[in-house]
């Protein structure tokens, strides 16, 4: 990265950039603060980190042009002990890579990659994740410059943009608003049909919902679901009269400097280290597997932009913005991040959740795709922001929540002075205790396929063996039929997204079909000349 957005970096790969301040007083004062917090350490196994962090601290460099701005940062974060933290959630969940940035007054004051990317290199600042849903926020964003340019109105129906826009009420199709697509109140649902095809768009895909009956009545109920920043993208596209990656590439990430984000997963892959995508992970069994999956480009809104820690964290320094901007008006920002449909726990905004963490508002919002995690958190009353990002997922749908958003935040409440807790592996537990289940379901069917096979014992009730037979065969059509629509995908998605369960699901299904086969091939009738006193 050249001139004014190289980063500085340290023995431990760590990232630090301060935004430029004007010399006098305050950049006095900022020193003093650094120093006051250095010499505060009882720990002095750690002196040469934090000379470092010092150092570079004093360092001057502007992260995009705007007026210069003093980053103080808060001294209560202690950087060794949240990189102890990262280090251990690593090591107890199992994760190969994680990114994080840290953001403080209008800087990037920390940023670091953890662990490797999948495909032999170490991680850093600069390397490329699948962002997943923190996209609706670019996406988000994009529709409110474009409403600060007058064409796009908030409450304007989606068929003014979209003449063609359609789902199976008519009625309900025009009245569905900008606003509500924006706070997930469309009545769209979440397990909406997706367009299929290897070269479905953006405008397939909104297509696609020309048959789905909504949940809900138009704005009166948040529910989350994706579609509805598919037509956003889409909405984006007719009145830009660009498609949705040139504009944001154009609109977004070229206007914050961020040179290592991408709308093409292709592109991402053939950059040269560093800034390369990172491979992605999947869990087999528990442990993480490299998986690179096919990044669809007709989701680009809500689930498939890239982008790495280091221009996450100048991202979440414009949302930081207490000061108008070419990117958008504080009016916009401000408007973005308050929340206006109401869900369990926060408020949903414009591609922000409007919540708490440690007492304090915070806007974040997460990222998950079968082979990425990430969150961002933003601290507005603070100007703090923090974003964590993961190279490993997984398909099935966990009750506890990802690692990474617990990372992210911990994290953030640890700038604001909440101690860190020791890191839980429930994860590595979960995956342990479902991988023991779905082996003693194996087993299980065995011990009846051996049973089958032996014979009947007498007593043994020939009703009870019609059940079985039915209950198996009823598996088996699940398995082939009812989990992939659920899952909302197709078999040879889920050997890639959940291969664990995938195979377990094809071995328990072949274990039942060979059972019921055995107990018809037990139940049919003998040939005659084998039936005693039938001989002749």
């Amino acid at each position: 990265m050249a001139g004014s957005d190289r980063l500085s970096r340290h023995p431990t790969s760590t990232a630090v950039k301060i935004q430029a301040e004007k010399p006098g007083i305050a950049g006095l004062r900022f020193r003093c603060h650094c120093l006051q917090a250095f010499l505060r350490r009882g720990d002095w196994s750690a002196t040469a980190r934090r000379a470092c962090y010092l150092a570079v601290a004093t360092v001057a460099m502007p992260l995009f042009a705007q007026p210069a701005l003093i980053a103080v940062p808060d001294i209560r974060a202690d950087i060794p002990a949240i990189e102890r933290y990262i280090a251990q959630q690593m090591e107890r969940n199992r994760i190969p890579g994680v990114a994080v940035a840290i953001v403080s007054n209008g800087s990037v004051i920390y940023a670091r990659g953890f662990g490797t990317d999948g495909a032999g290199a170490t991680v850093n600042e600069r390397t490329g994740f699948v962002l997943g849903s923190m996209s609706k926020s670019f996406t988000a964003l994009a529709v409110m410059q474009l409403v600060e340019r007058n064409l796009i109105q908030l409450d304007a129906p989606v068929q003014q943009y979209l003449p063609w826009f359609r789902v199976a009420d008519n009625a309900a199709s025009a009245r569905i608003t900008v606003r509500q697509l924006l706070h997930h109140t469309s009545g769209i649902p979440t397990n909406a049909p997706r367009a299929v095809g290897a070269t479905r768009t953006l405008t397939d895909q909104v297509r696609a919902l020309a048959d789905v009956a909504l949940n809900n009545p138009p704005g009166m109920v948040h529910e989350y679901s994706s579609p509805n920043y598919l037509v956003l993208g889409a909405i984006i596209e007719a009145v830009s009269k660009r498609s949705f990656a040139s504009y944001v590439q154009a609109s977004i990430f070229t206007p914050l400097g961020m040179r290592d984000s991408y709308v093409d997963q292709t592109i991402a892959l053939d950059h040269e280290n560093p800034g390369r995508l990172s491979s992605g992970h999947v869990y087999l069994f528990g442990f993480p597997v490299a998986r690179m999956l096919a990044n669809d480009g007709s989701r680009l809104p809500t689930a498939a932009l890239i982008s790495s820690a280091a221009d996450m964290g100048r991202f979440l320094v414009a949302q930081l913005r207490t000061d108008s901007s070419d990117l958008l008006s504080a009016t916009g920002l401000a408007q973005m991040h308050a929340g206006g449909a109401p869900s369990a726990g926060f408020s949903y905004a414009f591609g922000w959740r409007d919540g708490t963490i440690a007492g304090e508002r915070a806007v974040h919002h997460g990222g998950i795709v079968p082979n990425f995690r990430g969150k961002m958190v933003l601290l507005p009353d603070r100007r703090l922001g923090v974003v964590v990002l993961t190279n490993v997922s997984s398909a099935i749908p966990w009750p506890i929540a990802p690692t990474s958003h617990v990372m992210a935040d911990d994290i953030a409440a640890a700038l604001i002075g909440v101690k860190l807790p020791v890191p839980s592996d429930k994860h590595r537990w979960l995956f342990g205790a479902i991988s023991a289940a779905m082996l003693l379901v194996i087993i299980n069917q065995l011990r009846g396929l051996l049973r089958v096979l032996r014979g009947p014992k007498p007593g043994d009730c020939a009703l009870a063996a019609r059940i079985s037979i039915v209950t198996d065969l009823a598996f088996v059509a699940a398995v082939a039929f009812v989990v992939p629509r659920m899952a909302g995908l197709a078999w040879n998605e889920l050997l890639a997204v959940a291969p664990d369960v995938a195979w377990w699901l094809i071995a328990a299904a072949t274990l039942s079909l060979v059972t019921v086969g055995a107990r018809l091939m037990r139940r049919a009738p003998k040939n005659v000349s084998d039936t005693p006193g039938l001989q002749r």
